[in-house]
């Protein structure tokens, strides 16, 4: 058991790919959060405004159609400001481009293995307070 686990942590997890969000979404269930899940943004910005407690991470993909995943967490964060962003994608390498889009925020290259999925979002949730 990860020493900061516990329940109360709910995290809405954005991606296209419904392999991709299935697997996600399996991996933060068994690590012991509380997952939401939206196969779009505009379903997340529904899950934002219909869902009155807390939630602690965004986690979306960056390249979306529609809104991709910078635009989606600026409009989810003014429904929700207490929640924090992290965004997951396959992209270049290029550290340029990588910052440019997702403007600071945390970030997770695909692919990745499961203990490397909780173990970031643990560090996001660690700066955080509960």
């Amino acid at each position: 058991m990860h020493p900061l686990r516990h329940n109360g942590h709910t995290i809405l997890v954005v991606d296209d790919e419904p392999f991709v969000l299935k697997i996600v979404t399996n991996i933060l269930e068994n690590a012991g959060f509380t997952v939401l899940s939206a196969s779009s943004s505009e379903q997340a910005l529904e899950i934002g405004r219909a869902h009155a407690q807390r939630i602690r991470l965004l986690l979306c993909e960056v390249a979306m159609p529609v809104l991709n995943g910078p635009s989606l967490a600026d409009r989810f964060t003014a429904i929700h400001p207490e929640t924090e962003c992290m965004f997951m994608a396959g992209l270049p390498d290029s550290p340029e481009i990588c910052e440019r889009i997702i403007r600071g925020r945390a970030f997770l290259p695909k692919p990745f293995v499961p203990k490397t999925l909780v173990q970031k979002v643990w560090e996001v949730l660690a700066g955080f307070p509960a």
